[in-house]
């Protein structure tokens, strides 16, 4: 996909819309959806121009990021909205395609930065959008207002055929997943990998490994994923920060992220290349 950040003052042919209200997202149960055909939608002028995020350029498709201000407007511009709900995009993890997640995260973080730049953080005026630069600047000198992506690590703490996990108040129950943080002004990804799990679990790696990375909206991050070595420590467990912690057999996980996720890919990745050494 093309990615795009310019605004429409209408929709292109074979226009996507993706619609966002109070930070949750609108899917078709039915359809499997959250992407949804201009020519099943109306009385949507008043939300122009159109944020358009990505181009499809194999099937010609734009795709336009909305942000409705209130839940009762969706029955005004859908024809059946029976089977549509507006749902949280966390719940989305766990059955919709990585390519379709990819698509969700941008839209989201866009959708954020739209509503944030309505005026200028220096003079407080109302903003224009910058063409040339696809951003909100204003006449008063400020810098276009980009949007603005948090760099975090993300890692998978290894001990041969056990994994340290760790799990949140939030998470439901048994879901136990890997540690991770936001990196420092100053630190390199790798210094904020030791920093964040000294300060979470008091252990000790080495031999951190780069694995990928992923875009993840909540709310605007840049997942930086890495394998490590356990080296030394007995978990302490920082109860700011984890609600539980603990090292698991890789043949008795509790449930973990799904791999729509960067945790759960990091997690089945070192299970996968420990099974072909058994």
């Amino acid at each position: 996909m093309e990615l795009i950040r310019q605004l429409h003052d209408t929709f292109k042919p074979l226009a996507k819309i993706i619609l966002f209200c109070d930070g949750m997202i609108l899917y078709d149960h039915e359809l499997k959806t959250y992407c949804f055909d201009i020519k099943n939608l109306d009385s949507l002028d008043k939300y122009s121009p159109y944020l358009c995020i990505g181009q499809n350029n194999v099937k010609g498709e734009h795709y336009y990021v909305i942000n409705v201000e209130a839940t009762e407007q969706v029955h005004r511009i859908f024809m059946d909205p029976i089977k549509i709900e507006f749902i949280d995009i966390r719940l989305t993890l766990s059955f919709i395609p990585l390519d379709q997640f990819q698509l969700l995260s941008r839209a989201a973080v866009l959708n954020k930065w739209r509503l944030a730049n309505g005026h200028c953080s220096s003079c407080g005026l109302k903003t224009s959008f910058n063409t040339l630069e696809g951003a909100p600047d204003c006449d008063c000198s400020a810098a276009p207002a980009y949007p603005i992506i948090s760099p975090c690590i993300i890692t998978l703490i290894h001990d041969g055929n056990r994994v340290l996990l760790g799990r949140s108040k939030f998470f439901p129950p048994n879901m136990f997943s890997t540690l991770a943080g936001f990196i420092e002004a100053g630190e390199n990804a790798e210094q904020a990998l030791a920093r964040e799990v000294m300060e979470e679990v008091n252990i000790t790696v080495s031999n951190i490994e780069y694995y990928g990375s992923q875009s993840w909206p909540f709310p605007s991050q840049l997942m930086l994923g890495y394998f490590c070595k356990y080296e030394s420590g007995e978990i302490i467990l920082n109860d700011e920060e984890l609600e539980e912690a603990r090292w698991f057999e890789i043949d008795k996980l509790p449930i973990i992220p799904p791999d729509t996720s960067i945790s759960g890919q990091l997690i089945r990745s070192y299970i996968s290349g420990r099974s072909k050494l058994l």
